[in-house]
Parts: C-alpha cells; structure tokens; sequence
C-alpha cells in the first residue's frame, strides 16, 4: 500500500505514473451547495473564486502526474464559477499539450441531466468600493442612528460649538472616496431577473452590481495580475475547437434534486512533457509560498530563462524554480565562507513525524489492553459475540479513548503494516471514552461517535424512551429529572451513576437512523453528551418523522390566536 508515488527515473516515459485511476476533488468555492447552505452568500465573492484558480491547477498538475499512460483523472468541484472549472480544465490542457485528453462519460451512466461545458466566460472581479468591508462601512456610516448624529454635529458646528471636520480625500471631482459605494438598483430582495440577456445589459447590470469586467488580459491592471491571471480566460476559437469543453459536465442543483457540481474525465494518453513538469514543480512551489509563477509569461520568457534553467531538486527530484539575483549572490558569499561540519541527524522513519509535537497524529493504533474490557462488558452488558478486536487505541499508554475501526481498515491496512510506512492522522469513531468523573465502576463512558456501533449489543444501562422524553433529553447541562415522564424518571433513577444511553422507541435496532444519546446520569439530574451540531440533527429527524414538540405546539396556536385577534 502507498509505495513511492513518484519515481523520477520513469518520468516522460509510458511508466509514468502510479495509479489507473486518479480523483482531484479540488478544494473549491462551494457556491454549489448554495440550495442546501444558504448562508454560503454570506462570505461568497468573486476574489475567492481567482485566488483557489492557481491552487486548484497545481493539484490537477499533479494529479495528472500521478496518473498511468492509459489511465483516467477525474478533475470535481462543487461551485458552478467558470474561474474554478473550465478555465483550470483549459489551462491543464494548455499545459500538457496533448498528454490528457477529454472523455465524455455521459452515455455509460444513464440517469446523468448534466450540462455541457462552457467554451466563453466573462472575468470579472469586484471593485474597491465594493468589497466586503467598504459595504460594510457604508451601511454603518449611512444608517438612521449615524444620520441623526451626523445632523447633530452639522447643528453644533454651525454654532461653532464642534470644530472643522478634517480634509478627507477625494476624486477628480470632488467626492469623498468613502461615499464613491452606492446600492445598485439591481440588489432586489426578492431577486428580480433582468428584462434581457443581451450582452449590453448584462455588462451594465455587472458594472452597477461593482464588478470589473475584462475582454482580455492586457486590460488586467498590473497590481491584479498576480490574482486574474492569463489562464482565467476563454481560450481562443482554435483552442476551443481542439479543447472540446463541452464534454464537462455541469450538474445544476434543480436538474436533478441534488447540489450543484462540475465534472470533468481526462483520459492521459501520453507522458507528460519537461515542460508540464517544470510548470507543476513551480505551481507547486508556488501554493507553499515560493515565488509567484506564471506559465504564460514563462513561455514569453524562455530565451532569457535559458540561462537560468529549471534545475532539479535533490529531495524529491522535482524540478524547482532557479533562484532570484540576490538568493544567488547569497549563495555566492556562502561559498566563500568557511565551511562547518554537517551533522547528520538520525532518520525519525517517517515523514512529517516530529518529537517535539506531543500529536495523536504521530501515534500508532495498536490493539487495546484485555484487561481494560472485563470491567466495560460487565457495565454494559456486553456479549461475548462484542467485535472488541475492531476497538483499538493510540499507541500513548494511556487508554483515554478507544476507538472503532472498520473490519476492512483493520484487517487491509492496519494488520498489513501500513503504520510503519506512512502516518496515519486518524481512522475510525471514538467508541468509548474514560470518564473525568470516577464513579464506582463507571471507567469508560460510550462516545457518541460510534454509539450506533455499540448499542445492538448493549442489554445494560439501555432505556427506551418515548418522543417527549426523548426530546426533553437533547439539550445542553443538567436536565432535572422532574422534567420527564414517571416511567422515563423510574428506569434512570434504577441505575447507578455513570454512563447509559437513551435509544428512540421504535428505532432501537435502527442502526442508520442512529437514534441514540450518550447520557450520563447524576444523582439528582442527568445530563445530554451530544455535540450541538448533532443535537440539531437529531431534533430534524424527530421533526422529518412527524414529531411536534408541547411547547413549539403551544407557541404556534398563541400565535394563531394573536393573529386571529389581531
């Protein structure tokens, strides 16, 4: 498993390559699963969308890399802007020349409504005076309280009671820069479509909305280049023809019922050129924070660079950028220094694996202490059938969280030795977890990660509850037990104190339903060990099974009758 990913001995040649297959789900915008996240427009913005373009490329680059002569990369993301979809997909073509080329997999998968892909877009980015923080200042500025006092204080500098406001500056015409951002008239809530689609009032309706649009790159100014970048734009009608961008597949969310993606399937039909791999290593170097690159100004370059050639690295053998004037010259005088002894360290066997980092994540799964068991199947009443050999915890000596893996992860991977060549970050649910509180046996406490995992086998510390009390359980602190109903309150109070869990009635052996609460019960009280992300999911399914709770049911029929009286 995982050998070396990338052998340079076999680059340019039919072996390059690791993998038949190669999935590049790129780390994207997200304006896709606007339908689903609504509050996503709250951050959204056309800048986000330009500085993951150059990001989104390099993973690509490399994915491409990584893929066999013959083999397929899938290139994903779930926003629906051109800058994070066809143009990646343009440039990447631009770039390997020939090595990858499109394959249109609508006809092996019936049921697909997707979209062709986009030949033209437009570029387009906000301006100044239409950022986030400039709108934000002027609706603080211009609000009713700020209005009052800004006619309050004209009233007492006419009195000569405040003294001159202080030169602000302006434009060629006068006006205070900080008033230049004003509504546009097509910010309707609800949202009003344009009267025509015309390329004329589009281009006005994105001007008024304080865009900046650009025909082609030289317009770009020179302190945005670094941001909307030459491969943001269409390609050229020769381009197109050859690219075939219709085969990507956008998949809009009403087309199907589902969120908004875009997919496109490369079929590598040749080794990558030099070319491609300098490119790569640079975008590489480029995304850890190196110098910027850009490849089509590289290309108008490359007499000059020619001296300055892309070396390879001694590390990884990837090809890196040659250094600057000033490293050179660094680099000079380092030579001429006198030279210390190198003092070479021991290997610590893996990658990334630091001592100083006291991090779960450098610590290997190993299977957990026998002698922890009796006490927790004695608890909860587990069977002898309990998998506790799919429970295993991090290699610390200290058992404060025991883990569920999967049959397939334990026996494929962790069994086979994967630990000793690659750094597993994490794998698995928390199962069980030691209790801060000891109570007499209560050592370990059922974590509500893998709870699902573990309540088929248990027959102790189980109550079934009904909708009320069930409900009544989902919230945050000390829940008093008076609050429950009589035969909830008898079957907590017959348990000690310590941990139980409280299963849905109906749903006890609903395993993917995962109606379930870890709870923890106190001698007076109870109290509710569930993440308030999961809380809310829990009360959605309680709501999408026809469960309305007493007191959202006595708030709706007092609104009604207000409204009625009203």
């Amino acid at each position: 498993f995982f050998p070396i990913l990338d052998d340079k001995s076999v680059r340019g040649t039919e072996k390059e390559g690791m993998f038949d297959r190669v999935l590049c789900d790129v780390p994207c915008s997200g304006d896709g699963t606007v339908r689903k996240n609504p509050g996503i427009w709250k951050n959204w913005n056309q800048l986000g969308s330009l500085a993951l373009h150059p990001l989104q490329l390099s993973i690509a680059l490399r994915g491409a890399r990584l893929t066999h002569v013959g083999g397929y990369m899938v290139y994903s993301t779930c926003s629906m802007n051109p800058m994070e979809n066809e143009s990646v997909v343009a440039e990447l073509l631009r770039i390997t020349d020939g090595s990858l080329v499109l394959e249109d997999p609508r006809e092996r998968m019936e049921g697909l409504v997707a979209r062709p892909g986009w030949s033209t877009w437009r570029v387009l980015r906000e301006g100044k005076n239409r950022t986030r923080k400039a709108m934000k200042d002027w609706q603080k500025k211009n609000n009713k309280k700020m209005q009052q006092k800004r006619k309050e204080w004209e009233a007492k500098r006419a009195k000569g009671e405040c003294p001159e406001p202080q030169e602000r500056s302006t434009d060629e015409n006068g006006v205070e820069e900080q008033e230049k951002f004003t509504p546009s008239p097509y910010e309707t809530i609800p949202y009003v479509p344009p009267e025509t689609w015309d390329e004329e009032a589009l281009s006005e309706r994105t001007t008024s909305l304080g865009f900046v649009e650009y025909k082609k790159y030289e317009e770009v100014e020179d302190e945005w280049r670094r941001r909307v970048r030459k491969s943001c734009f269409p390609p050229t009608e020769e381009e197109a023809k050859r690219f075939e961008l219709h085969k990507c597949l956008r998949s809009l969310p009403q087309d199907m019922d589902t969120g908004g993606f875009f997919v496109t399937l490369f079929k590598k039909v040749k080794p990558l050129s030099k070319d491609a791999t300098e490119r790569m290593a640079a975008m590489a170097r480029e995304s850890r924070g190196g110098v910027e690159v850009d490849a089509d100004d590289k290309k108008e370059d490359t007499k000059d660079k020619k001296d300055q050639s892309v070396t390879e690295g001694d590390g990884d053998g990837d090809a890196v950028m040659s250094d600057s004037p000033a490293a050179e010259e660094k680099k000079n005088d380092e030579k001429t220094a006198v030279e210390e002894p190198v003092v070479k360290k021991a290997p610590t066997g893996k990658v990334g694996q630091h001592k100083h980092r006291a991090d779960l994540g450098n610590e290997d799964f190993i299977p957990s202490d026998p002698s922890i068991w009796p006490s927790i199947f004695e608890q909860y009443g587990l069977p002898p059938t309990f998998p506790k050999e799919q429970f295993m915890v991090r290699s610390t000596g200290d058992a404060k969280v025991i883990y569920f893996i999967t049959k397939s992860i334990k026996e494929e991977l962790i069994d086979h030795g994967i630990q000793n060549r690659v750094t597993v970050i994490n794998s698995g649910l928390k199962g069980f977890e030691r209790c801060s509180i000891q109570e007499k046996n209560a050592r370990y406490r059922v974590n509500q990660e893998a709870i699902q995992y573990v309540v088929p086998y248990m027959t102790k510390r189980l109550i079934s509850a009904e909708m009320d009390d069930f409900y009544a359980c989902i919230k945050d602190g000390f829940l008093n037990l008076d609050n429950f109903s009589e035969s909830f309150q008898k079957s907590v109070r017959e348990l000690e104190p310590g941990s139980f869990v409280v299963t849905l009635k109906g749903y006890e052996k609903d395993v993917a339903k995962k109606m379930y609460l870890s709870m923890w019960r106190r001698p007076n009280c109870i109290n509710c060990f569930v993440a308030k992300v999961e809380m809310e999911g829990l009360i959605s399914k309680m709501r999408a099974i026809g469960y309305v709770a007493k007191v959202q049911e006595t708030e709706e029929k007092d609104n009604g009758a207000a409204t009625s009286t009203a």
